[in-house]
């Protein structure tokens, strides 16, 4: 079976996801230490800080089983918090270096997180007054695990937690759904910590404009059958680590009553198709995983996405298999393909001006199909 260009680069790009924790550059560095100098603001917190939920929001997967802690890896997981006050900080525990993106009010900024356990200001010299902060994990759950330690810690009074929007979807899939190089400014750049963010994806730009809630179960490189490199399976697909809530602990298992989606996004097939047909072996991990879904979660929609970077043969063949997988409750999506005309990020992957594109399909057929308008 023929391969195209895009197909053959974009599995050189997965091959670079295990890599994902040791990026370190002089513009992050400068970051890091902006935040570190930080510390010395007039943020007000106790010595016996520990985490307990209380007015805060949480968004995504946490694993909250150790008193004091709340541990998450899932790209996108969030917490969110309003308070009375001007400045405000939080305690967070890291395995390795990761990214987050803090929303103060609707503005937005770069916080990294190194490997320990720190205190960090998220806003410092507030005007007076009433404010809302979502702090979210941007990078991958291959960068490791991340702890919060702490509730926010004001130099006010936390009221209470914001409320949770009335729409919930939740979104499967691989490097495109996680951000890979989203940011990057062409093919050739490689993955990085700095050009990668789920927040800039389709899933979260479409949650965004539908003002829905999003939990995204996604892994760079991962397959329904067998991720990229692998002639046959070796490692966890993505039926496996979609039903964890820490992804890379295979002890840990999400309770899915916690969370109870009204639409389902499938975005997987592009690394089961890195070396050519796979088309049975495929056509029976697309069926596990769409089956486990209807079980966790009954009645809902599934929709089965055809991925944007496969392309001629490749891309035919996928979108057979998921053809034959439709049914009156399963829906076929194709949000389109990466166009010449877009541009690439990093490693052959959808740069934001795909991202964006795909991210108005996807909120245009969400909003038709379950009356969001």
């Amino acid at each position: 079976m023929k391969t195209s260009a895009t197909l053959l680069f974009c599995c050189i790009a997965l091959a670079s996801c295990g890599q994902s924790g040791s990026d370190t550059t002089a513009s992050s560095a400068a970051i890091v230490a902006s935040s570190a100098a930080a510390e010395t603001s007039s943020v007000q917190a106790t010595n016996d800080a520990a985490f307990t939920g209380a007015n805060s929001r949480l968004i995504g997967r946490f694993d909250t089983a150790e008193t004091g802690k709340a541990q998450f890896t899932w790209p996108g997981s969030a917490i969110e918090f309003t308070f009375e006050g001007s400045n405000a900080s939080i305690n967070l525990q890291s395995a390795e270096r990761v990214r987050f993106e803090v929303n103060v009010d609707g503005e937005k900024k770069t916080l990294w997180v190194d490997a320990n356990e720190t205190r960090y200001p998220l806003a410092t010299d507030l005007a007076p007054g009433k404010h809302t902060i979502r702090l979210t994990r941007v990078s991958e759950s291959s960068a490791g695990v991340t702890a919060l330690t702490s509730d926010p810690q004001t130099d006010g009074q936390l009221l209470a937690a914001p409320q949770a929007p009335d729409r919930q979807l939740l979104v499967i899939g691989d490097s495109i759904t996680a951000g890979y190089g989203v940011e990057g400014d062409s093919a050739e750049c490689k993955y990085s910590l700095d050009t990668s963010t789920q927040q800039l994806t389709y899933a979260a730009l479409a949650a965004q404009k539908l003002d829905a809630d999003l939990q995204a179960i996604a892994w760079s490189g991962i397959g329904a059958w067998r991720s990229y490199g692998e002639e046959t399976p070796t490692s966890p697909t993505i039926l496996t680590r979609y039903q964890r809530t820490l992804a890379t602990d295979e002890n840990s298992r999400w309770d899915v009553t916690q969370y109870q989606p009204d639409a389902i996004i499938i975005n997987i097939g592009t690394n089961d198709f890195w070396q050519g047909s796979v088309t049975e072996e495929y056509r029976h991990g697309m069926s596990q995983l769409i089956t486990q879904v209807q079980t966790d979660y009954a009645g809902k929609p599934v929709y089965v996405m055809v991925s944007p970077m496969l392309s001629g043969d490749a891309r035919s063949s996928q979108t057979e298999i998921l053809s034959s997988l439709t049914n009156d409750n399963i829906h076929l999506l194709d949000a389109g393909k990466i166009e010449a005309e877009d541009g690439l990020g990093c490693d052959y992957h959808p740069n934001l001006t795909t991202q964006q594109r795909l991210a108005d399909a996807v909120g245009e057929r969400l909003a038709k199909d379950l009356g969001w308008q």
